[in-house]
């Protein structure tokens, strides 16, 4: 059975900011915007036997650099079970190496120039990591690193590095099956102080195990948008709170007010309510796990915007089992404001994306956030229900006909559904009087609830027939207009149904027929009596029950 390792990061370039927090957008296609790797170096090679990452420069290699775009590759990481394009990113991501397992290694590298006269620039990326745990010494282990190198200076950056080492113990990460370990999607930072008007190059490295055993690969995306990476920081003026959000995947969070004079709050999210006047400036000091990323302060401004944010979403959602809801559909948003961007959460923060928001199975509290075109945010919650009708049916006793057995009988009403009665599982036979069932079988209630979904349960029906129907006729008869006995009929015991009666003579000459019971012979023939003597008489008619045919036939003496 092979080991194995996987990675997946989520690169975010977000914000370089100066005392006075002018925005500096990140350089050309940094998140494979164009979709190929232009303005990216790639290298390939291979890690030895104590554990250096030998690499060469080359072009993209085929499954080794690979674009990922929407609908073309496979959406779930198979171990990590995380969208593998990235969820915060734009169109594409790429993956870095495969799942070869012949101590290969893999970089991707670009160079950037801090601005000039830049004090801070931080990089926030956001990533999901799956790495196997061999039992290997540690500098034989699978990894994937992120590094700044200053390139002016010829020197990597202490505090902007990550070593991921695969470990039972990394932070933050969760067993998935044996020895695989994964974290989903998280951001951290590169904090970059006084490098303003030098020449800079991340590096994303890499690479199996160097026994050739085990592999690994990475997803990354990078965010081509320069703004903050605090969001909630505009408010609209009909809103009544807000909510400052700083970027996950920290150890800690601190919030302050701007002068770092006063503690706020020690979570991910500031919520405020009411909202602070307009241009109030709020801290976070953001404290990353061990060893993954530096300590780093942002700052942020909360800005009053002239304009209404109308957001409005149902208390409760409702779908069925298998279909599920969709969060996505516009009548779930109806009567909100024009051209809201909608994004689709787990939590409230807005930190656990919702993968196919269009496709909710499972019964539970979902969020909605709406941004509008002057970025007021607004988060509301969507109470998704989903369940079909309730239907617990009984089999009704066994009767006798002319005893019938009622369907509707067979179970308990709820008065907000509405029941059909069927004679196929596939409800395509309606039942033609589901009160009065009169044959043994098998039947099918379904249940509608006011959404549409359905539940069937069948129904075992047992009826006992009746007997057959019998036909009888006298052996004689005198048509001599005394009174008695003068008209030759049948009687019809049972569930039957007079259909014909024909009678021919001994030549086979037919001289009586009659289609109703009431129409009785009387011994003529062509209006004149018929001679005595022997007739033969057939009668055609219908057992009702079974609604079959049923054919008698015998022999009367005619009598003068």
């Amino acid at each position: 059975m092979k080991l194995f390792k996987a990675l997946c990061i989520f690169l975010c370039l977000v914000v370089a900011k100066t005392k006075a927090q002018e925005v500096y957008c990140p350089p050309s296609n940094i998140g494979f915007e164009s979709g190929n790797f232009s303005n990216w170096e790639c290298d390939t090679g291979h890690i030895d036997r104590n554990g250096n990452v030998l690499v060469s420069p080359t072009s993209a290699q085929f499954d080794r650099h690979t674009i990922y775009g929407k609908g073309i590759y496979p959406e779930i990481d198979p171990f990590g079970k995380f969208p593998t394009l990235c969820p915060y990113g734009g169109k594409y991501s790429i993956r870095l190496g495969n799942q070869d397992t012949a101590r290969g290694a893999e970089r991707i590298s670009y160079n950037f120039v801090v601005p000039k006269g830049v004090n801070e620039y931080d990089l926030i990326f956001y990533y999901a990591v799956v790495l196997q745990d061999p039992p290997h010494l540690s500098f034989q282990q699978p990894r994937f690193t992120v590094k700044a190198f200053d390139v002016t200076d010829n020197t990597y950056v202490d505090c902007a590095s990550f070593n991921f080492i695969a470990s039972a113990n990394l932070p933050g990460f969760q067993r998935a099956k044996d020895s695989v370990y994964f974290k989903d999607w998280s951001p951290s930072t590169l904090h970059l102080q006084g490098y303003g008007g030098k020449q800079m190059r991340l590096e994303f490295t890499t690479n199996d195990c160097t026994l050739g055993r085990h592999f690994g690969y990475a997803y990354i995306d990078v965010n081509e948008d320069c703004g903050s990476p605090i969001t909630g920081n505009a408010y609209c003026s009909n809103q009544k709170s807000a909510t400052l959000l700083g970027p996950g995947g920290f150890g800690a969070y601190t919030w302050y007010n701007s002068d770092l004079s006063q503690p706020l709050a020690f979570t991910r999210g500031l919520y405020l309510s009411p909202p602070p006047p307009n241009g109030t400036r709020y801290a976070v000091v953001l404290t990353p796990f061990n060893g993954l990323g530096c300590t780093d302060t942002l700052y942020t401004t909360v800005n009053k915007i002239d304009a209404n944010l109308i957001f409005n979403v149902p208390d409760t959602l409702r779908g069925c089992v298998g279909a599920g809801a969709d969060l996505t559909a516009s009548s779930v948003t109806a009567g909100s404001s024009p051209n809201l961007t909608l994004s689709y959460y787990t939590d409230e923060l807005g930190t656990q994306y919702l993968f196919h928001p269009e496709k909710i199975l499972t019964s539970g509290t979902y969020y909605i956030k709406a941004v509008n075109a002057e970025g007021c945010i607004n988060v509301r919650a969507v109470n998704v229900d989903i369940r079909n009708p309730t239907l617990t049916v009984t089999d009704p006793v066994p009767v006798t006909f002319p005893v019938t057995v009622d369907l509707s009988a067979v179970f308990e009403h709820n008065a907000n559904y509405s029941y059909n009665y069927y004679t196929d599982s596939a409800a395509t036979r309606p039942v033609a009087d589901y009160q009065h069932i009169a044959h043994t079988g098998v039947y099918y209630v379904q249940a509608v609830n006011s959404t549409g979904c359905t539940t069937e349960r069948h129904v075992n029906v047992t009826v006992t027939p009746p007997p057959p129907p019998v036909i009888k006729s006298a052996n004689t008869f005198t048509p001599n207009n005394d009174g008695i006995n003068d008209f030759f009929t049948l009687t019809i015991t049972g569930f039957g149904e007079f259909g014909s009666l024909k009678i021919y003579n001994r030549f086979g000459l037919l001289i009586f027929e009659s289609r109703s019971q009431n129409n009785r012979w009387d011994g003529k023939f062509n209006g004149k009596p018929a001679n005595t003597g022997t007739y033969y008489w057939v009668f055609e008619g219908k057992n009702t029950y079974y609604n079959t045919k049923v054919t008698e036939s015998g022999f009367i003496a005619l009598i003068r």
